[in-house]
């Protein structure tokens, strides 16, 4: 936005705020009664008549209210005395004075603290890392949407799409490919728990009938499934049977460690429902199991439990999840799975460096899995970290390239690892490569061709 336009806004926006602070100053100065109460008695009753001809109240209610405004009425007429309306004057006088002292201030505090000639950040610059990340794999979830579209009875292909899109936050999509996968045949209770999850977050965490017909196969499969039992006991609770959530509830407290992430979520509801029924909540709540040796719960059950809770509730049963799982990996610095989990709760708390380096300890654990090595790498990039090229993850990487040759995020860090080497061929080959899938004018284009620009001309050196 040019410096002149920015001006011609902020004075039109300014106008707008005085033109309604004077609106309602003038509105109440014409309402305010000269002299007596009886004109705000009138006004009450004209307000009557117009909330019964709106059938805002009843009849019986507009008569008795019309009677006790009319004895008021009579006795304010009977106790009025003339005065001189010396009010209007003043408060318009305010008003005028508000019109031209506030915009005044508001200049001048804007002048001494604001920046006026700072251009404006577009969209496209900010947070580079994540962005590019987030932008990948949406490009990569809807290119493999177009693969599953000619082969479209690759069940592992749907499991792994559906998985993409929940990442992503779209659990619509997310719902759609794994309902296909399930259509696919093979009886999987993990999976058909994730489907149901996945309808529950498409519709703004209500628990569908589609949805606890999922759940209730997937306990079916799996007696005890923890997400099931959850989703199921929430879905009772918002059909109004409180004294089948109830029982789910308190079923899923006896189940459960003390220290299991979910519980906090568990005792909240069953506190609420107890109130509903009319029950004490410390007779209603019955003991969980004692504390695990393993402080990682199940992670379905932990996915199911955060999912639910309300989003300032949701960092502090992460946070116990995750100081738990920290501990316990220092102890067992061999645990592939744990260091995985551990990157991802580190992701979601935020913490983009330090899940960074528990997947860089994953990688080093399973240095053939080139899924992993992906992951290591949106870490590195959402931490602003997108020159970091360890081995293990060029390795991993370049597996990656070869099963998609048109991976972006492959190519920007082999590019980065072949300029270090001192191949700027191999990198401008790489980074050009890369460049061609954005359009152009892009402001991602602009960024690479920039990169590229400033490798050693061909010969040089």
């Amino acid at each position: 936005m040019t410096g002149w336009m920015f001006w011609i806004v902020a004075a039109l926006m300014t106008a707008g705020a005085v033109a309604l602070l004077l609106r309602r100053l003038f509105a109440t100065d014409a309402s305010l009664p000269s002299g007596s109460d009886a004109a705000i008695y009138r006004d009450q009753l004209k307000e009557l008549e117009r909330e019964l001809a709106a059938g805002e109240i009843g009849p019986a209610e507009a008569e008795a209210a019309k009677a006790e405004i009319g004895r008021r009425l009579l006795a304010a007429a009977g106790e009025a005395k003339p005065q001189a309306p010396a009010t209007a004057v003043p408060l318009r006088r305010v008003a005028f004075g508000l019109a031209v002292l506030l915009p005044a201030a508001a200049l001048a505090i804007y002048l001494a603290e604001g920046a006026p000639g700072l251009p404006s950040q577009p969209f496209a610059s900010r947070d580079p890392g994540e962005r590019q990340a987030i932008q990948t794999a949406v490009a990569e979830a809807r290119a493999l949407e177009q693969r599953l579209a000619a082969s479209p009875q690759d069940r592992d292909g749907w499991i792994e799409l559906g998985r993409r899109w929940s990442e992503l936050g779209d659990s619509a999509k997310a719902a759609d490919a794994y309902g296909r996968a399930i259509g696919l045949g093979g009886a999987d209770p993990e999976l058909t728990g994730r489907y149901g999850e996945a309808l529950v977050g498409a519709n703004g965490g209500t628990v569908t009938d589609t949805a606890r017909a999922a759940f209730e196969q997937a306990l079916k499969l799996r007696p005890g499934d923890i997400r099931a039992r959850y989703f199921l006991a929430l879905g009772n609770a918002q059909a109004g049977d409180n004294r089948a959530a109830l029982e789910l509830w308190q079923g899923l407290m006896r189940d459960s460690p003390a220290d299991a992430p979910w519980l906090p979520s568990v005792r909240q509801h069953l506190t609420e429902t107890a109130q509903r029924l009319g029950l004490d909540p410390k007779t209603a709540i019955p003991e969980p199991q004692p504390p695990t040796a393993r402080a990682t719960p199940p992670a379905n059950g932990a996915a199911a439990a955060i999912a639910s809770l309300p989003p300032d509730e949701q960092a502090k049963a992460i946070r116990g999840m995750v100081d738990g799982l920290a501990a316990r990996l220092q102890q067992s610095p061999d645990d592939l799975e744990g260091w995985v989990r551990l990157a991802r709760a580190r992701r979601v708390l935020g913490e983009v460096d330090a899940a960074a380096d528990a997947y860089a300890r994953a990688a080093a654990l399973a240095p053939d899995d080139a899924g992993l090595a992906r992951a290591y790498a949106d870490a590195l990039l959402a931490a602003g970290r997108g020159e970091e090229v360890p081995p293990v993850l060029e390795a991993g990487l370049r597996r990656v390239l070869a099963a998609d040759p048109n991976d972006l995020v492959a190519l920007w860090f082999l590019g980065v690892a072949a300029q270090k080497a001192g191949q700027p061929e191999e990198a401008r080959r790489l980074w050009g490569q890369m460049r061609d899938q954005f359009q152009e004018g892009s402001p991602e284009r602009r960024a690479i061709e920039q990169r590229i620009v400033q490798l050693p001309a061909p010969g040089a050196g």
